[in-house]
C-alpha cells in the first residue's frame, strides 16, 4: 500500500457492502485485534469477517496511532481494509459503497483546530510538567512525541503507570482538556474529541442504533468509547488494562478468556443475553 498522510484517502478497498448495515464491530488494535506479543492478525479474523458480511456485519479499527503509523502494521498483514478507521482517538474515515475509505472531512478539520489550539494553550505548563517529571523520575526515560508534542511516549507500560498521575493533574486544572492513555502513550487532547465521538460520527452515517455495536478495547482510551454507547456489547480481552476489566465488570460487558477477537465476536453474536444488550443474537 502506497504511503499516506493523515486527512487523506485511504488507499485499497474494503469489501463490497453487500447491503445496509446492521451491525457494527469497532475493535482498538494494539493490544485487540492485533494481540501483544503476536506476529500479525489472525488470518481467520479476515476469513470471519467475510463470513457475516452477507448478514450486513460492517467493521472498523478505532485506534491511538495515526493513520500513517497504523497501515504501515496493518496493511501487509490484510487482505482488505475495514470500512471505517478512527485514528489518534478522533480523526474518522468512512468507507463509501465503492469500498473506498474517505476522511470525515468537516469533523476532521473540527478535530485538528481543537488540537492546535490546545498546543499552544498547554505550551508552557506542558513544559513545567516536563520539568516536573524529571526531577521526580530521573531514573524513567521518556519523550514528546516527534510528530505530536501533546503526546508523551515512555519507555514502557510500567513506566507509563508511574507517569501517568502529573500529566492527568495537569489537565484536571483545565476545564476542556482530557489525556487519553493507552500502554506506553499518553496523549492531550481536547475533551470534546476521543474514541467515543469518532465512532458516533460512524453511526451517524450509517444510521446504526448502539444496540447493533461490538467495541472491543483493552487500554484507557476505549472506555470513552464504552461509556459513550451503554446499549452496545462492550468487551476486552483479558489482558486488558485492570481498570478497562473493572469497568467492564461493574457494567455488564465482556471479557475475552483467550483474549481473542475471534471468540468475543462469536459469543456476541451466537444469542448470548447480555446485560448490557439482551437483543444481540445473531446466529454465525
Amino acid at each position: 500500500m502506497e504511503a499516506v498522510e493523515e486527512g487523506y484517502p485511504v488507499p485499497g478497498p474494503a469489501l463490497p457492502w453487500c447491503g445496509p448495515c446492521r451491525w457494527l464491530i469497532s475493535l482498538d488494535y494494539d493490544g485487540t485485534l492485533r494481540g501483544i506479543g503476536e506476529p500479525g492478525i489472525d488470518p481467520a479474523f479476515f476469513d470471519l469477517m467475510r463470513d457475516l458480511r452477507p448478514q450486513g456485519v460492517r467493521w472498523g479499527i478505532n485506534t491511538g496511532r495515526s493513520l500513517p503509523y497504523l497501515l504501515s502494521d496493518y496493511a501487509p498483514r490484510a487482505p482488505f481494509l475495514p470500512d471505517f478507521i478512527c485514528t489518534c482517538e478522533r480523526y474518522t474515515y468512512v468507507a463509501d459503497e465503492t469500498g473506498r475509505l474517505l476522511p470525515a472531512e468537516e469533523h476532521n478539520a473540527e478535530c485538528r483546530s481543537a488540537n492546535l489550539h490546545l498546543r499552544e494553550h498547554l505550551r508552557q505548563p506542558m513544559a513545567e510538567m516536563a520539568d516536573l517529571l524529571h526531577a521526580r523520575f530521573p531514573s524513567l526515560s521518556w519523550q514528546f512525541a516527534a510528530t505530536d508534542p501533546l503526546s508523551i511516549e515512555a519507555e514502557d507500560a510500567a513506566a507509563m503507570e508511574v507517569l501517568a498521575p502529573l500529566p492527568e493533574a495537569l489537565a484536571a486544572r483545565f476545564p476542556g482538556v482530557a489525556v487519553q492513555r493507552a500502554g506506553r502513550y499518553l496523549r492531550f487532547c481536547d475533551a470534546r474529541f476521543h474514541k467515543g465521538t469518532a465512532l458516533a460520527y460512524v453511526t451517524r452515517a450509517w444510521g446504526l442504533p448502539p444496540q447493533r455495536l461490538l467495541l472491543m478495547g483493552d487500554a484507557h482510551n476505549d472506555l470513552d468509547a464504552f461509556r459513550s454507547f451503554p446499549g452496545a456489547f462492550c468487551a476486552a480481552p483479558a489482558s486488558a488494562h485492570p481498570d478497562v476489566l473493572a469497568w467492564l465488570r461493574a457494567h455488564g460487558g465482556y471479557i475475552s478468556p483467550a483474549n481473542g477477537v475471534i471468540e468475543t465476536i462469536r459469543t456476541c453474536f451466537v444469542g448470548r443475553k447480555s446485560v448490557l444488550n439482551p437483543g444481540f443474537g445473531l446466529t454465525l
